[in-house]
């Protein structure tokens, strides 16, 4: 992207460092990061956003005295600001009762009641089958409005057993899964480091398509011993960040590594190579043909046995090393989990409808006559454009209609106008 927006510097670091783990690992996005898909969200926050469009008022009114707009554009602001804060919490508190019985890291215990008691077969995941759909479905318009993306389960299986170079090849196994949804936001090209022999172990940079933040959210079809006990009567929410494309079956539980061919090869050629040596300085010594004719059967034995066990070792350590590797990535890009997932989308969803409801307003009351759906949202997109060199899909609808309940805006047959 060429350019560079008043905001920018005050809105994004430069350049943002993301720690992906150590070494080939790190990366970085940059401040003008390209995006493979145009999105609706708005990434400033609600103070500094007000605070930009206040000071260019007058820019574009045309007004030599700005005071009036201006005091509008305040109360306005405060009206929007209130209105979301008070729909956030009833929000996360709605969110917090439904999940509370779900939550597979609650440490309250149930007081079980003669009522209560279920008689028969019915599983416990069953039983809480009513409340993950019901937390599920108040989790979706909070993603929604958050600006996330939902991820079909084809893009999703298309990851399966396929790895960036900084990922970990692994077999996932679906149908343990009693639902799974996953959402992504930020679909942007990102900085990664790798070395190699040919240029001498040189750093060098590489692009690679991530996505900037990715929620994941699975019931299981029974209970499972992973790294941690997964519960199946319970809804399982995970948060990450900076998750390469390719990588995402990094984020599903339950995965086993997956051993490629080239590393098989690696495992099986030295220790076949050291056997075949081992056979060799034994046939040199003729001296001990002798005895190689009468023992033979046990020396070859021993050698088999020998050649077994050190492929077997090399086995394990490189499985480990994979694992080792998933953990240092899943480590520094894991961002929430449990409960703290809700309460962080509900977080940014309120800051996405105060930023948008204000970009609304704004455009409707610094146009000077009534403003169609499409003069709007073309306004809306220029305005963060210039502000901060990123192009949106501005969601007309879901702005305009906070304005209409607070009464700040009304239709009119040309547009929208100011009340």
């Amino acid at each position: 992207m060429e350019g560079d927006g008043p905001l920018t510097r005050s809105l994004i670091r430069s350049p943002l460092l993301e720690s992906f783990g150590e070494g080939s690992t790190s990366g970085f996005i940059a401040e003008d990061a390209a995006h493979w898909a145009i999105e609706a969200f708005i990434p400033v926050q609600p103070d500094q956003w007000c605070h930009y469009l206040a000071s260019r008022i007058k820019q574009d009114t045309g007004e030599t005295d700005d005071a009036q707009t201006r005091s509008n554009f305040d109360q306005a602001v405060f009206k929007i600001t209130e209105s979301v804060r008070q729909f956030s919490s009833a929000q996360q508190f709605e969110f917090a009762n439904v999940y509370r019985s779900i939550d597979p890291d609650r440490d309250t215990k149930d007081l079980s009641s003669p009522e209560s008691e279920v008689v028969g077969d019915t599983e416990p995941a069953d039983l809480m089958r009513p409340q993950i759909d019901a937390a599920i479905e108040l989790l979706h318009p909070m993603l929604d409005q958050a600006g996330y993306t939902r991820l079909s389960q084809e893009q999703i299986e298309e990851c399966v057993g396929v790895a960036s170079q900084w990922g970990v090849p692994l077999h996932v196994d679906f149908s343990l899964f009693e639902q799974l949804v996953v959402y992504a936001r930020g679909d942007i090209i990102g900085t990664r480091f790798k070395r190699r022999l040919r240029k001498f172990y040189r750093r060098e940079s590489v692009q690679v398509p991530i996505y900037q933040r990715m929620v994941v959210m699975f019931q299981l079809s029974e209970d499972q011993n992973a790294d941690e006990t997964l519960v199946a009567a319970s809804l399982h929410l995970r948060m990450f960040k900076n998750i390469p494309k390719q990588d995402i079956d990094m984020l599903l539980p339950c995965s086993r590594v997956k051993i490629s061919g080239v590393d098989r090869v690696k495992i099986v050629l030295p220790s076949l190579g050291g056997f075949l040596m081992s056979l060799r300085k034994i046939a040199s010594y003729a001296l001990l043909f002798a005895v190689l004719a009468l023992h033979w059967t046990a020396i070859l034995t021993v050698l088999v046995l020998g050649y077994l066990v050190k492929s077997t070792l090399s086995y394990f350590q490189t499985k480990n090393r994979y694992q080792l590797n998933l953990n240092r990535n899943l480590y520094f890009q894991k961002l929430d989990t449990g409960a703290g997932v809700g309460f962080h989308l509900a977080a940014q969803a309120s800051s996405q409808r105060q930023v948008e409801s204000i970009l609304a307003y704004y455009a409707i009351a610094t146009h000077g006559q009534p403003i169609s759906d499409r003069k709007l949202r073309r306004k809306c997109e220029r305005i963060v454009r210039e502000s901060i060199n990123v192009e949106i899909d501005f969601q007309v609808d879901r702005a305009v209609k906070l304005l209409v309940e607070l009464g700040l805006i009304t239709p009119t047959e040309a547009g929208w106008q100011v009340a």
